[in-house]
């Protein structure tokens, strides 16, 4: 079992503040399990917040909500991982609302939070705002996640397809938060299936508002994690960069188990409940020592009531008062993704990334020449796959030569300043 959770999964992270904001309001954590026990009965965890506020507010509010999300979900050791995690985020809602009423400077903010576990039973997530979450399973990507905002709670009204939303309605106005208002509801989604290869990841809408659901499962079909995250990133910048982008991905490399396996593994051991047993006897025995007068074989009594308290309490305690993870992720209703799609690596993706890749080649030329041997190598490689009409080979090589520019770009950038 020690190995098993160690090979569980394969992750990444990366925030960006974009092209247009002064400052990056996003906040991202991700805590991988310690160790065997604490995967089984807590996952890995992994969050993205997106704050709202003036000045640092947001960032503040981004941040608080990470951090408190991430401390309350481990302490929160009599609870099952569904139920923990979404008392952490009403944690750091109250968090974030008294700070907000003790400072006049962090007046009215707030934050999204995506707050997603993995654990061996399934994946759990805590959502709150219109940061989101997909699941890319073979070629179909999938949103897990409900949009709190005004256009999805239009669509939702007028039982419209959630890509048919009027275009009148604001596209960035979300109707729920942490901080902002006194109530607040989190939903929790899952437990999904785990199935070996499913990837899973969670965006700030600098992401989702640039990078469409098919471009983005596109993508992490044909792309090691790594580059596909800094991909992704990069495209969301040529579009413009209008907010900050944090994406974090996670890719199962084991199938989940079942209950009774996880169960099994839970297992009280015999050797707790003798610690158990030894504490109790020892201590009657204390008692029963000094009630009959024996002061000195009650205080040997009692010194080993210590002793054995001791390492039931450092090596026992843990395994026989700790809830079921099953608690309340039986009682959780699964519900259907809210938007699917067909992402086979397509030659339109493929055409348009070649021609991002030219009109950045094209904007780099005169007084900001940029010369990138391997760019140059990947395009090569890309124009080849695009005529033998290999569109995962060409989507990956064009995608790799954004990145080298973008790459050398910002070396430039960092010597200017």
């Amino acid at each position: 079992m020690e190995t098993q959770w160690k090979k569980a999964v394969h992750w990444t992270a990366r925030s960006d503040i974009g092209l247009r904001r002064a400052n990056n309001q996003d906040s991202h954590a991700v805590k991988v399990a310690v160790d065997a026990r604490h995967w089984l009965e807590r996952g890995h965890l992994f969050i993205v917040a997106d704050g709202m506020g003036a000045h640092a507010a947001g960032e503040v509010a981004s941040r608080l909500a990470v951090d408190t999300v991430m401390q309350s979900y481990t302490k929160r050791r009599n609870e099952s991982a569904p139920r923990a995690l979404a008392n952490a985020v009403h944690d750091a809602h109250r968090l974030i609302r008294e700070k907000s009423h003790r400072e006049d400077a962090y007046r009215d903010m707030g934050t999204t939070c995506d707050a997603m576990v993995m654990l061996p039973y399934g994946l759990v997530i805590a959502h709150v705002g219109d940061s989101r979450v997909y699941r890319l399973r073979g070629e179909v990507i999938e949103q897990l996640t409900f949009d709190h905002s005004l256009v999805w709670d239009v669509c939702q009204m007028m039982n419209l397809p959630f890509d048919q939303a009027p275009s009148h309605i604001p596209k960035n106005q979300i109707t729920r938060s942490l901080g902002p208002t006194e109530k607040m509801q989190v939903d929790v989604e899952g437990p999904f299936p785990i199935m070996v290869g499913d990837i899973y990841l969670a965006c700030s809408d600098g992401l989702s508002g640039q990078v469409n659901d098919k471009e983005i499962g596109e993508i992490l079909r044909v792309l090691p994690l790594d580059s596909a995250v800094e991909t992704l990133v990069n495209l969301a910048n040529l579009r413009g960069g209008p907010d900050n982008i944090t994406v974090v991905v996670a890719q199962a490399l084991q199938a989940q188990k079942t209950t009774e396996e996880v169960d099994r593994e839970l297992e009280i051991p015999i050797s707790s409940w003798g610690l158990l047993a030894g504490t109790i006897g020892s201590g009657i025995a204390t008692g029963a020592g000094f009630v009959l007068g024996h002061l000195i074989l009650g205080s040997v009594l009692a010194f080993l009531t210590v002793v054995v308290g001791f390492f039931f309490f450092r090596f026992a305690a843990k395994s026989i008062f700790s809830v079921s993870p099953f608690e309340v992720s039986k009682q959780c209703r699964v519900k259907e993704p809210y938007m699917r799609a067909h992402c086979p690596p397509s030659q339109e993706f493929a055409e348009r990334l070649a021609k991002m890749f030219h009109e950045l080649r094209q904007a780099t030329q005169g007084q900001l020449t940029v010369h990138s041997p391997d760019a140059d190598a990947c395009e090569k490689n890309a124009k080849k796959a695009l005529r033998t009409q290999d569109f995962s080979a060409a989507i990956r090589e064009f995608a790799l030569a954004i990145n080298h520019m973008m790459r050398e770009l910002k070396k430039r950038g960092a010597k200017k300043k």
